[in-house]
């Protein structure tokens, strides 16, 4: 079998990390997870490679219950690479709801799945990685950004629920959601855009990879849209996070047409589209 599972994230992380970094802003989401494995903010993750002759030629990396995060290098050995992944699933009765990668490969394997399985698989979200390198000479809207402090926690679990919401992602509990919101604000990571002291929009610094950094959970109410407000807090936070990182990286759904015409005109540039895939 040429699946090697790892129990040892350090062991893990020295043998997949050099590789994941040849594509660094493609590859956040695996690199910024291992670090939240290593910090123990999960538990009982699944971290394994497809090796051929000592060369390894995809990593996985899950964290449970999520999607299995799938990067592959080379493309003509992603039939072999789910054979092997099937076998060892199959031996060991491990079951995922599906994958998150590359396009390239999430696909192919989502397919090979069903034809394992007999049963059909439906794309959860179409996604597209962006990197910042340099902002824009924009406009901004009217407004200041300002760090989310614990008298935002409640603002800021609301809006995390709207975020979600406006996403295919599960609705999740308000009592989680204020969980989630209050270690977000605990760790400074929230911040807010506000107009005469009242905040209209929100973004957040996630991931932090050796050389970037990602935005996310970035929302705007409603009532609030269409004034430039969440381009400004990307923005501004972008700018923010390029005094101490060398690029920033975002994830889009690419049936939103109109977050992606912002983050373009921001300064994101495309770099890899992403597939989350239901098994």
């Amino acid at each position: 079998m040429n699946l090697v599972v790892f129990t040892d994230v350090n062991h893990f992380e020295e043998t997949v990390r050099p590789l994941l970094l040849r594509e660094e802003a493609v590859n956040n989401l695996p690199l910024g997870l291992l670090d939240q494995i290593k910090a123990g903010r999960y538990k009982d993750p699944f971290l394994a490679v497809f090796k051929e002759d000592e060369e390894i030629h995809a990593v996985f990396v899950r964290t449970p219950p999520h999607y299995l995060i799938v990067t592959v290098f080379n493309y003509e050995k992603t039939g072999m690479i789910g054979e092997s992944l099937w076998n060892f699933t199959e031996k060991h009765s491990m079951n995922f709801p599906g994958f998150i990668g590359n396009s390239k490969a999430a696909e192919p394997l989502a397919e090979f799945w069903s034809e394992k399985t007999n049963k059909p698989y439906e794309t959860h979200m179409r996604q597209r990685i962006y990197k910042l390198q340099q902002v824009n000479d924009i406009d901004f809207s009217q407004g200041e950004m300002e760090l989310a402090g614990v008298e935002d926690v409640e603002l800021v679990s609301e809006w995390l629920q709207g975020f979600i919401e406006d996403t295919p992602e599960s609705p999740i509990p308000k009592e989680d959601a204020r969980k989630r919101a209050a270690e977000m604000v605990e760790e400074d990571s929230v911040f807010l855009w506000k107009v005469d002291g009242v905040p209209v929009s929100m973004a957040r610094r996630a991931r932090k990879t050796d050389n970037g950094v990602t935005v996310n959970f970035v929302f705007t109410p409603r009532d609030c849209r269409r004034k430039g407000y969440g381009r400004s807090v990307v923005a501004k936070l972008s700018e923010k996070l390029l005094e101490t990182n060398q690029f920033c990286t975002l994830y889009t759904d690419l049936d939103n047409p109109t977050s992606n015409k912002i983050y373009m005109e921001i300064g994101y540039e495309p770099v890899c589209d992403s597939k989350m895939i239901n098994l």
